[in-house]
C-alpha cells in the first residue's frame, strides 16, 4: 500500500491546489493484482469513455474529464464493478481478481461513498442466502419487520454521514435510494415466494412506498438495485392486473398474456429509453428462453419490437440486438431441426465437434462460475436422472469465457464438492466440456439462462431446444 500511496500523493495534492468551485475533472487510478488483462476499461451509460494501461507494476491512472456526476462502470477481464463518481474526486482502485468482489476497496478522495456502497451490496447479497425465515412470516408481521430493518439501515446511513463529514447531496440520495430498492423489492417479492403463493389478506400500508417510486431515473439506469426492485415490482403489477381479466388459476409466470401485460405497463410507466430498453428486454429475453409455442414467441417479440420501435437499425441499441438476435437463432433450433455445429474444449484440452460426442439420445446441460452452485445444482439433477434412463448420454458444458486451465481448476474444486459418484470417479471429468468460442457458440445455442437445457436424439436432431433442467416436466420431455 506504501507505493501506491505514493504513487497517488502526487496527483491527489496536485487537485487539492485546484479551486475545488471550477473542477470538472476527476481521477481514476489504482493497482490491479493478479491482473487478466492489459486495461482496465471505464464506461458511462454503456458508452466507453476511457481506457487506462496497466504499467510494469500493474498500475494504471486516468483524468475524466468534463466528469459528469453519477455512477461509473469499469472492467477488467470477466469482471465490471460500478464507481460513484464526482469532479474533484480522486479515486485510487485495489482489487484483486482472485477474488474481486471480497477484495475491491477504495482510497483517495470519493472513496468512503464508495467503500460505504460496496459494503452495502455485499451486505445484502450475502443476507439472500438467510432469509428464507424471513418470506415465511404472515404478511403484517413481514412487512413490520422490513420497515424495522430498513429504519435501522436509514440510522446507519445518518451515522455514517455525520462521522465521515461528507457534503455529497448525490451520495446521500443514492444511498437512501439504494436502502429503499433492497427493502422493498423483498416487500414486492413476497408475494411470489413460495411460502406465499397462496392469496393473503394485506395490510393497507403494504405497498405505500409506491406513491414515491421514479421509474425514470437516469442515475440508476446501470444500477443492480434499482431492477432488481423494478422487476419484482412490475411482476406484481402484471399479476394484479391479470387476475382481473383472467381466471387466477390459469396464472403462470411463463403465460403468454401475463408477460404482455408486464411488457405493457412498463412501457406506460417508463419513458426513459435506457431503462425500458433493458427491463422489456430482460422480459423477452426470458420467456423467448423457455417457450414452446411459436405462436406465442411471435407475439412478444413483435409486441417488444413496437414498444422499442427504432427507424433504423443503426439506432437500435445493445439491449435490443440481443433479443433479435435469439429470437432468429431460437427458431432455427425448433423441433426437427439439426442442432448447430459448435467446437468444445475436453477435459484433456483436446478440441472436439459436439457432434463427435452425439451417438445416443443425449441430454446436454450448463453451468458458470458466475452462477453460485449451478454446477453442484445441476450435477446433482443429472446423477439422479442417469439412474432414471442409464440408456441418455449426459454431456455438461462450461459457458465461460476463461483460460482452460482455469476451468480445470474449477472442474477439480467443483467436484471435490460434489457428492454425485460420477464426479467422485477416476473418469469425473469425462463428460465435461467447456465452449471453445463462448460468445459465437451462446447465440448459436440460445444460451440465456444456465438452467436451459437441451435434448438431442442420436442423429443431432433436436427433440427439444428450451428444456429447463430443474422443470417438473423435463422427464415427459425426455420420454
Amino acid at each position: 500500500m506504501k507505493n501506491i500511496f505514493i504513487f497517488f500523493l502526487a496527483f491527489i495534492l496536485l487537485q487539492g491546489c485546484e479551486n475545488a468551485e471550477y473542477v470538472t475533472h476527476s481521477y481514476i487510478g489504482g493497482e490491479i493484482i493478479n491482473p487478466k488483462d492489459t486495461k482496465l476499461t471505464i464506461f458511462k451509460s454503456n458508452s466507453i469513455i476511457d481506457t487506462a494501461r496497466l504499467d510494469s507494476k500493474n498500475r494504471f491512472l486516468t483524468k475524466i474529464q468534463s466528469t459528469k456526476p453519477g455512477f461509473y462502470g469499469f472492467s477488467h477481464g470477466n469482471e465490471y464493478q460500478l464507481i460513484l463518481l464526482e469532479p474533484n474526486d480522486s479515486i485510487t482502485i485495489r482489487v484483486n481478481t482472485l477474488d474481486f468482489d471480497e477484495s475491491l476497496s477504495f482510497s483517495g478522495i470519493g472513496s468512503k461513498k464508495n467503500n460505504y456502497l460496496i459494503s452495502l451490496f455485499t451486505k445484502y447479497e450475502n443476507s439472500k442466502r438467510n432469509s428464507s425465515n424471513l418470506f415465511k412470516l404472515k404478511p403484517e408481521e413481514f412487512k413490520n419487520t422490513i420497515d424495522s430493518l430498513k429504519r435501522d439501515e436509514i440510522n446507519l446511513l445518518n451515522k455514517f454521514i455525520s462521522g465521515a463529514n461528507l457534503s455529497s447531496r448525490l451520495f446521500e440520495d443514492i444511498a437512501i435510494n439504494t436502502i429503499n430498492h433492497i427493502f422493498n423489492s423483498k416487500i414486492e417479492a413476497y408475494r411470489f415466494i413460495e411460502y406465499n403463493n397462496s392469496e393473503k389478506k394485506y395490510p393497507e400500508n403494504f405497498y405505500d412506498f409506491r406513491k414515491n417510486i421514479n421509474y425514470n431515473n437516469s442515475m440508476f439506469e446501470e444500477f443492480y438495485h434499482y431492477y432488481n426492485f423494478l422487476f419484482p415490482h412490475f411482476d406484481n403489477l402484471a399479476y394484479e392486473k391479470f387476475i382481473k381479466t383472467y381466471n387466477k388459476k390459469s396464472f403462470n409466470k411463463d403465460n403468454v398474456d401475463y408477460n404482455l401485460i408486464k411488457l405493457e405497463l412498463i412501457d406506460s410507466l417508463v419513458q426513459n429509453r435506457e431503462i425500458k430498453s433493458r427491463l422489456t428486454s430482460f422480459i423477452a429475453r426470458k420467456f423467448l428462453s423457455f417457450c414452446k409455442k411459436q405462436e406465442e414467441a411471435n407475439k412478444i417479440y413483435n409486441y417488444y419490437l413496437k414498444i422499442n420501435k427504432t427507424t433504423n437499425n443503426d439506432s437500435k441499441n445493445y439491449q435490443q440486438k440481443r433479443v433479435i438476435n435469439l429470437y432468429n437463432n431460437l427458431k432455427k433450433l425448433k423441433k426437427g431441426n439439426k442442432l448447430p455445429i459448435i467446437e468444445l474444449i475436453d477435459s484433456k484440452k483436446n478440441s472436439v465437434n459436439i457432434n463427435k460426442l452425439i451417438t445416443d439420445k443425449t441430454l446436454i446441460y450448463f453451468w458458470s462460475k458466475n452462477s453460485k452452485n449451478s454446477y453442484k445444482y445441476s450435477h446433482d439433477k443429472v446423477k439422479k436422472l442417469r439412474a432414471i434412463y442409464p440408456k441418455i448420454s449426459f454431456v455438461s458444458i462450461n459457458i465461460d469465457k476463461i483460460r482452460t486451465e482455469k476451468w480445470l481448476d474449477k472442474l477439480t474444486i467443483n467436484s471435490s464438492y460434489c457428492d454425485c459418484s460420477v464426479c467422485k470417479s477416476k473418469n469425473s471429468h469425462v463428460n465435461e466440456f467447456k465452449l471453445r468460442n463462448p460468445d459465437i457458440a451462446k447465440k448459436l445455442l440460445g444460451i440465456q439462462y444456465i438452467r436451459k437445457t437441451i435434448i438431442v436424439d442420436s442423429k443431432m436432431n433436436i427433440i427439444e431446444s428450451n428444456a429447463n433442467l430443474f422443470s417438473d416436466n423435463l422427464e415427459k420431455i425426455i420420454n
